[in-house]
């Protein structure tokens, strides 16, 4: 009766957590509705009677318009706006310039397009018009969204790069922005480290990012602001893009301060444009696949490999023998096998057995924009579902452990013109997202799904099969070591799901001031976002896994190959149960929790915050041309607050201005300061000042110009100081006390007292601060035959100070009692070079192509991180650059015992040697090989001092192809695949050409099974260098077709793009950057190789 009642609840609960898709759906349909809501005031107020007097127009009599748009060449411009000025009558032109409209017979032609000034035309008694549209001189060379405004591209004097939507969907349909940037601004390096769906934590990347390379220890991530406002970039939809711009040097980061000396992303969302309103859907569904993974051995291979090295190392341990197997045991495991031999003597392919062929994922996107002279509007809603790479699991439990990974984006932004010199913005936009992983186990064992990542490299094949056809699990606990089966574990752990829900706000009002002076205007902007994330799932009350563990509630059984004689034997001989007695599964579901930091709700992770932000500025602009002269001016006051669940708010002011000025597009100058205050620091360091100066010269602009085929030619120079205040926690400034009964003298415990004590445990600094840069970018823009091949190179220079530098890290005699203060100590150099290179080539009408190539270089150097002064100089930081690979260096293999016997000692494991191992080298020459201090620098960083992506693409007619190769080098990592780990026979690739007197010139050193040397020195350290095929689309455009326009659809287009399609590295697998929550690789859920297949329409 109790067992009925238990999956009775069982069911029930299962059946509601199985439920959370109707509840996403339901989510998903509220903020369609809402997002339809918005949308239709805008619309409503478009047409409302105020505005509009549409009834007065419908009494004209009606006639036909037709025409075409040509641009000043004679060219027909496509999908241009056609309005019927005072009402919401209009249409759009096609592929060839043409269109067709009925208007009142006194009616005025709005015509819009990008890149070219509006034109009104009167109809009169014409009703086939040629309207020629004029470039407009700002648009046409396209605008760069800065810091708090756009500057005209040609006057900019930064270095800034500038990417588009259109670039970034070609990047293979990535779940966040940070991936989809890697190779398509020169500057910028992502390393990824994970390719879980919504990434290794929810609402965050498994990308590291950094800009012109990591200038500091503490972090070095740039400043994201998404329409001005700092946000996360990852949960923003790709669709949903206008351009991103990339601020690099001084002059363009300097007014943000004590937040811009790692660069700043600036992310421009897309707004509405006047005329008819023009809906566009996309869909794609993407496949995943396994990108580049180890090289691992099967079961004979290992095991072969095992007796031949237990052979040799037996003279140092006998005991080896008895992990020995005998060649006919071997030889068993060979395959074919038959249906019995493969449960007695398994060949698991782990990654086979936990890894589908093919994962899934879809997108879809719909958007609306339009508007008229009173109001511009743009919306947007998304889907999107990433799918699991592990094989599909249903346990019979009724729920799926899978990973997948599910968010709807929307977005609304409107544009509002009150009057003729006032406009009115509101934007609102969000997103809800649920992340589905293994349980997170609570007991000793640690994470689920860290034991089915690792599985995969480190499961040995001959160990047993995953699970049997009587329901029991494959076991193996031979010797204690008590092996988890990764399949059983996360099959019967349970599941956690996280929810996350973020509604961003917006609200800008303009105000033209010329009525006081010409060119003066006001800005008053506001936001506020708040970001709520809740936790749930189902698991396991026992906790228990483990095949030894007696409360577990799992069943397995082990096979013992060697007691195993024949089909006729009775399986109770050589087949173990365990447990030996096992009861059903006792599941409850954990009830939906809301995350706030600082409240540690029992066995559930507080680090997922609620989030709260609130921003309110006041922006001065002036822009004026006195003749020859071109003067802008801004000024701006910020104050921003921000808090994370429980804590004290986050307070900020910022004080901003920007000067900039131009002689006749010739002599360029921009003068940038940012006064700004944090209350994170001590009352004398609140606030500072960060200047910066820029100015340029286009020689192609001056008279004495007269070579043709450069057609610009613009010299830049920048100077200025950026802060960073990431570095350290808040109050640092001030020391904490604790108290006790323990006695305690350099900072060690000397016994208990009765009497309580009090000491001062973090001794404050009131000099703490914020860490400078000071920074020089030298740079030339050229243009080659009328800009169809533009160059732009940049050599920049930065020098870091007041680095801070953490207690525990500080040269400091322990006899100081406690933790040393955190310091502002540190000092880095850096310098490198950018180079971008262009060609846009036109063939006649059909034919199009492009190339990008962007080239990027950057090393950095440690000059002071308070090493101890007697230290040796190679185990300094300064010198060196940040996160400098170190090493024992091997001078080759001991080939014989005559070398062993003449060689230095090792600190430990010394007896331990045999031919066949590296030969260490004595760097320090003190007569004995120790870990610390002969670890040498070796290699580079983590972080690739040399990035290059090479883009290409075409078009003809209706077609479009392109792709990308990316690649870096001069990087280093140090990757550890120890074989026979945990004594079970896992072999990588590697072992297959190791040491012997056979074959002394080997790659690999003699593996050990049950002995060990001191170390294998620099034989883990791999080049890091990797080329891969980036992406590749190719699409086709349906727009000429009359089938397409019969169906009212203005464009169709279909395209297959891939990304990250082919990986060619010396790693041993596809991973750019070590996973911070396993040991190199293991723990870390598998890069993938997308290929996508999708289609857009435009009506």
């Amino acid at each position: 009766m109790l067992y009925e009642i238990k999956k009775l609840v069982t069911q029930k609960l299962c059946k509601c957590m199985t439920n959370n898709y109707f509840k996403m759906m339901k989510r998903c349909v509220l903020f369609v509705l809402a997002w339809a809501g918005i949308t239709s005031a805008a619309a409503s107020y478009l047409k409302s009677p105020d505005n509009i007097n549409e009834e007065a127009i419908h009494q004209q009599t009606k006639i036909k318009v037709t025409g075409v748009v040509l641009d000043d060449l004679g060219e027909p411009l496509p999908a241009a706006n056609i309005m019927e000025v005072g009402t919401t009558n209009g249409t759009l032109t096609d592929t060839e310039g043409n269109f067709s409209l009925e208007v009142g017979s006194n009616a005025t032609l709005r015509v819009s397009y990008m890149g070219y000034n509006t034109k009104d035309v009167a109809v009169g008694d014409s009703k086939q018009l040629i309207i020629r549209m004029e470039e407009n001189a700002i648009q046409i060379e396209d605008v760069v969204v800065v810091g708090y405004g756009v500057q005209k591209k040609e006057s900019v004097v930064a270095s800034i790069a500038q990417t588009t939507e259109k670039e970034l969907r070609r990047t293979g349909n990535s779940s966040n922005l940070t991936e989809a940037l890697a190779g398509q601004l020169p500057g910028l390096v992502t390393m990824t480290s994970s390719g879980e769906p919504g990434g290794i934590t929810t609402g965050n990347s498994s990308t590291n990012m950094y800009i012109r390379g990591q200038n500091t220890w503490n972090g070095g991530q740039p400043l994201i602001l998404v329409d001005g406002v700092e946000r996360s970039m990852n949960n923003i939809d790709v669709n949903e893009v206008a351009s991103i711009s990339v601020l690099k040097d001084a002059s363009a980061t300097a007014v943000f301060g004590v937040k811009g000396a790692n660069g700043v992303v600036l992310i421009t969302t897309k707004r509405g444009n006047s005329g008819k309103t023009q809906l566009n859907f996309s869909y794609t569904s993407t496949g995943t696949m396994l990108s580049k993974q180890p090289d691992r051995l099967d079961s004979y291979d290992a095991m072969m490999a095992k007796n031949e090295i237990i052979e040799r190392e037996v003279a140092l341990n006998e005991p080896s023998w008895n992990w020995y197997v005998p060649y006919d045991i071997v030889q068993r495991y060979r395959k074919p096998q038959s249906k019995e031999y493969a449960v007695i003597y398994p060949n698991v392919d782990w990654e086979k057995e936990m890894y589908a062929d093919m994962g899934f994922s879809h997108r879809a996107t719909l958007s609306a924009s339009g508007g008229s002279d009173n109001v511009k509007y743009y919306g947007m809603v998304a889907y999107l579902h990433e799918g699991d790479m592990f094989r599909n699991m249903n346990n019979g439990k009724g729920y799926n452990p899978n990973y997948n990974y599910d968010r709807f984006n929307f977005r609304s932004n409107i544009d509002f013109n009150l009057t003729k010199t006032t406009k009115l913005s509101v934007d609102f936009s969000g997103f809800y997202s649920q992340k589905n992983t293994n349980f997170n186990n609570e007991g000793s064992t640690g994470r689920a799904d860290q034991w089915m990542w690792s599985a995969s490299y480190f499961m040995a094949p001959n160990l047993f099969i995953p699970y049997h056809e009587d329901g029991y699990w494959g076991a193996y606990q031979e010797g204690g070591n008590n092996t988890v089966n990764p399949l059983a574990v996360v099959y019967n752990l349970g599941i956690r799901q996280t929810r996350q829900t973020q509604l961003n706000s917006n609200f800008s009002l303009e105000q033209n001031l010329d009525f006081i002076t010409k060119g003066l205007s006001a800005r008053a902007f506001f936001s506020y976002d708040n970001e709520i994330r809740s936790e749930g799932g189902i698991y396991d009350i026992s906790n228990h896994v483990r095949p030894n563990e007696a409360a577990t509630n799992v069943k397995y059984k082990q096979i013992y190959p060697m007691k195993y004689e024949g089909p006729d034997q009775d399986p109770s001989e050589y087949t173990v149960y365990l447990p030996v007695s096992t009861e059903d599964f006792d599941w409850i579901i954990r009830p939906w929790t809301i995350r706030a930091e600082g409240i540690n709700t029992a066995n559930w992770d507080s680090s997922i915050p609620v989030r709260r932000r609130l921003m309110y500025q006041f922006q001065l602009n002036y822009a004026r041309q006195f003749g020859l002269h071109n003067v802008t001016a801004t000024g701006i006051m910020k104050r921003e607050e921000y808090a994370y669940g429980n804590m004290f708010k986050n307070y900020r002011e910022d004080w901003v201005g920007r000067l900039t000025y131009d002689f006749d597009a010739r002599y360029l100058l921009e003068v940038n300061g940012a006064y700004n205050g944090s209350e994170k620091f001590g009352p004398g360091y609140r606030f500072d000042f960060f200047p910066s100066l820029a100015v340029g010269w286009y020689l192609t602009n001056e008279k004495f110009w007269k070579i043709k085929w450069i057609d610009r030619l613009k010299l830049r120079y920048s100077k200025g100081w950026v802060g960073d205040d990431a570095g350290g926690s808040r109050w640092m400034y001030a020391s904490q006390m604790s108290y006790g009964t323990s006695a305690r003298l350099n900072n060690a415990s000397n016994g208990s007292s009765p009497y309580v004590f009090y000491r001062e445990t973090t001794v404050g600094n009131p000099d703490v601060r914020w860490e400078k840069a000071v920074k020089d970018n030298y740079g030339i823009d050229i243009g080659f035959f009328k800009s169809q091949i533009g160059l732009i190179v940049d050599y920049f220079t930065e020098e870091r100070t007041d680095i801070l530098i953490g207690g525990s890290s500080r040269a400091v005699p322990v006899f100081f009692g406690t933790t040393p203060p955190s310091a502002n100590l540190g000092k880095v150099k850096s310098k490198g070079f950018e180079v971008e290179l262009n060609l846009n080539k036109r063939f006649g009408k059909d034919w199009d192509i492009w190339s990008k190539l962007a080239i990027t270089h950057n090393q950095n150097e440690v000059i002071f991180r308070d090493d101890p002064q007697l230290q040796f100089a190679h185990l300094k930081a300064a010198g060196f650059q940040i996160g400098q690979t170190r090493s024992l260096i091997s001078t080759g293999f001991y080939n014989n015992w005559d070398e062993i016997y003449a060689s230095v000692p090792t600190e430990t494991n010394d007896l331990s040697k045999l031919p066949g191992y590296y030969n260490m080298l004595d760097y320090t020459a003190d007569g004995i090989i120790k870990s610390s201090e002969d670890n040498v620098p070796i290699g580079y960083s983590e972080v690739p001092q040399n990035t290059a992506a090479l883009t290409i693409g075409a078009t003809f007619r209706n077609f479009s192809i392109s792709c990308q190769l990316y690649g870096v080098n001069n990087a280093t990592r140090v990757i550890s695949f120890n074989n026979f780990q945990n004594d079970v026979d896992i072999v990588f690739g590697h072992v297959r050409d190791y040491w012997s007197k056979d074959n002394p010139n080997a790659s690999s050193f003699l593996p050990r099974w049950k002995t060990s040397a001191e170390n294998v020195g620099d034989y883990y350290v791999y080049d890091a260098s990797f080329l891969r095929l980036r992406m590749v689309e190719i699409g086709y455009s349906f727009n000429k077709m009359n089938w397409v326009k019969k169906m009212g659809i203005e464009n169709m287009r279909i395209f297959m793009n891939g990304n990250n399609l082919f990986f060619w590295s010396d790693l041993p697998d596809d991973r750019e950057t070590t996973y911070s929550g396993g040991s190199a690789t293991q723990g870390a859920y598998p890069t993938l190789k997308r290929v996508n297949l999708g289609f857009e329409l435009t009506f």
